[in-house]
């Protein structure tokens, strides 16, 4: 449906955008003079006592891991190309003091084989950072062999009694469900990416109060790259808890479009029972009915004998009901990832088991359903702990589909080999 045309404005100076953007930035310059005021007060105080001597450890806290992943992708017998990754991870911890808390976290990866000279540009693609501050780096950028780094955590944090501040590039995660997250308006992350455990952050502002042990109001506020309002999520989100259900309500500015969203997370019986639903409605088209609905429910179970099962629903009222010519093949199938579009299709139906064959060895399998696109994805994985911090792990990917004109066959498929060191 195409967009009205604006009715004239006697001052255009206070249109609804420039408002938004007029508003927040005043915000984002507000809490950041807080943050340096309090920095300020905290040094002067330190100048006034004599703290405790600290050791290091106390101090700096150094995480991360090392993992190699060899990827072997196909479509046919007569087409298999593959791909190596080496990737490491440092996730540093600064402790100031019991308020100020200060994190860094960075990715660098090391991409080279015929996959990668299959993709030309592919270096360049990787070189893509949305926040307000580039933080990417492609190092190397070779036809086969790329080395790109970038930091994806970037915060400070000041909190005392029931009051916490983080600023800076940090994930805001609002979603509950294990696989679709329509309340997730900040940071929804792709569930076929396995490899990126951290997923990915905003460079934002969130300020939480809590109320109780199990209820809090939180506000945050993530500017678009150059103070886009069409690229800018504001929105703010109460939680509480009723008869054993956590709950929460959320509403704000999801880019174009204005959002409101709930929550749930409880059980029936021994079962756990979890839902979300956000609609989104166009900011420029208040007059009209057309939204968008995203909605997805999940329940899940642990048998006595450690094996776990979930089944998850996902609705989207905007999505397609009928097979299209799918292109490109595997991921792209299913297009990209927005609170407000999870998946490509109307229905999605996705269900999982896992469980330990021995102390050390586990498996897994999941299966993702979209009845309309007539689009399947099969998921089996092993994992085997060879240590106290190594891991093997072996994973499949397959992607099947409905073309109109070919009909239902094979779009792709990738096996993961993967070795993980973690200190």
């Amino acid at each position: 449906m195409s967009a009205s045309n604006p009715s004239p404005s006697i001052c255009p100076q206070f249109s609804l955008g420039s408002l938004w953007t007029l508003c927040f930035k005043k915000i984002f310059l507000l809490v950041l003079a807080m943050v340096l005021i309090c920095t300020c007060s905290v040094k002067a105080q330190d100048l006034e006592e004599d703290p405790p001597k600290r050791k290091f450890k106390d101090i700096v806290a150094v995480r991360g891991y090392v993992k190699y992943l060899n990827t072997t992708n196909f479509l046919n017998i007569n087409t298999v190309f593959g791909q190596n990754l080496i990737h490491h991870r440092l996730n540093l911890r600064g402790y100031l003091n019991p308020q100020w808390t200060v994190g860094l976290e960075m990715r660098n990866r090391i991409f080279y084989g015929a996959a990668v000279a299959l993709q030309p540009g592919f270096g360049d693609t990787l070189n893509h950072d949305n926040g307000l501050v580039d933080m990417s780096w492609t190092l190397i950028n070779g036809n086969a062999f790329v080395v790109h780094s970038i930091l994806d955590r970037a915060w400070v944090n000041y909190a005392k009694g029931k009051f916490e501040a983080r600023l800076g590039r940090q994930r805001i995660n609002w979603g509950i469900n294990t696989v679709w997250n329509p309340n997730d308006l900040f940071n929804a992350f792709n569930y076929l990416d396995f490899d990126y455990e951290e997923r990915p952050g905003s460079d934002a502002i969130r300020v939480q109060y809590y109320t109780g042990d199990l209820s809090g109001l939180e506000v945050a506020y993530a500017p678009g790259k150059n103070f886009d309002l069409d690229k800018t999520v504001a929105a703010a989100m109460y939680r509480f808890n009723k008869r054993n259900y956590d709950i929460q309500i959320l509403g704000g500015l999801y880019r174009e479009d204005l959002a409101l969203g709930t929550g749930w997370a409880g059980s029936i019986k021994n079962a756990g029972f979890k839902g979300e639903a956000t609609y989104f409605h166009p900011r420029r088209q208040l007059q009209d009915t057309l939204g968008t609905v995203s909605a997805t429910v999940s329940v899940d179970y642990s048998f006595k004998n450690g094996v776990y099962v979930m089944g998850s629903f996902l609705y989207n009222s905007q999505g397609l009901i009928t097979p299209v010519g799918l292109t490109g093949g595997g991921t792209s199938a299913f297009g990209r990832i927005s609170a407000k579009s999870l998946m490509p299709s109307r229905y999605s139906a996705f269900a999982s088991v896992s469980g330990q064959i021995t102390p050390l060895l586990t498996a897994s399998g999941g299966v993702i359903y979209a009845p309309g696109m007539n689009l399947l994805f099969l998921s089996p994985s092993f994992g085997y702990s060879l240590s106290d911090n190594w891991e093997l792990m072996l994973l499949g990917q397959v992607f099947l589909g409905e073309d109109p004109a070919k009909g239902f066959g094979h779009l792709g498929s990738g096996v993961y080999l993967r070795i993980k060191w973690s200190y």
